[in-house]
């Protein structure tokens, strides 16, 4: 099969976090959206940054992942999630960075929805 076929633009997903204590402390399910594929860098980085525990260049690199539904950063320069609203969103990006789809796949249920 020709390569070419796997190549695709990336599409913003919507990723729920819907661990029961998230929404005990905050009252509901909280979502953002990110794109399904990302470049090799930010993927290498997003990886490498946790195992290094590089803060810094993670709020940097969560900035860039985390998005709005219109696909513009959910995060500005100055701003930080609260750290379990952040560590549920790590656990969801590193679930759904982690998963190599191909354009026919589909979308597997629990913390990822459409």
């Amino acid at each position: 099969m020709d390569i070419s076929k796997f190549a695709k633009k990336p599409e913003l997903i919507k990723i729920v976090i819907d661990d029961p204590a998230i929404i005990e402390k905050y009252d509901e399910e909280i979502t953002f959206y990110m794109y399904d594929s990302v470049d090799l860098s930010t993927y290498f980085d997003f990886f490498a940054v946790q195992q290094n525990k590089d803060g810094k260049k993670l709020n940097e690199l969560l900035r860039k992942i985390i998005l709005t539904e219109d696909g513009k950063p959910a995060l500005k320069d100055d701003e930080l999630l609260p750290v379990d609203v952040c560590l549920e969103a790590l656990v969801a990006i590193n679930n759904n960075l982690g998963k190599s789809k191909t354009k026919s796949s589909t979308p597997e249920t629990g913390t990822q929805s459409e």
